[in-house]
């Protein structure tokens, strides 16, 4: 498993800029470069408000399912980096992401 780091502060899964998923897909099966992937497991906090019912347990470590098949990383659709980062500071949709991570082949 790759350790997964966050930036979209929006996604209900981030937890203090770790994902709190078991797995996540990373699209852009034609991807060439990061701006055309993107977490494709992105889900937008509904509220900004979080209470103890909803703590969220994260994760050190996520599997993370790759799409981008011209990545480097990307072994038989699974990602093999040591360290993913995910961008999307202020992000409202998947599409507001992107693989920092990802190198074309």
């Amino acid at each position: 498993m790759t350790e997964l780091k966050c930036n979209a502060t929006t996604c209900q899964s981030n937890c203090h800029g770790l994902c709190a998923l078991n797995t996540i897909h990373v699209d852009g099966s034609t991807a060439e470069k990061p701006q055309e992937t993107c977490c494709g497991s992105f889900t937008a906090k509904v509220s900004s408000m979080v209470n103890s019912a909803n703590h969220i347990d994260v994760r050190p470590e996520t599997r993370i399912k790759c799409h981008a098949r011209d990545c480097v990383y990307n072994r038989d659709m699974m990602c093999a980096a040591d360290a993913v980062q995910i961008n999307g500071m202020g992000a409202d949709r998947c599409g507001d992401t992107q693989c920092s991570t990802f190198k074309a082949r």
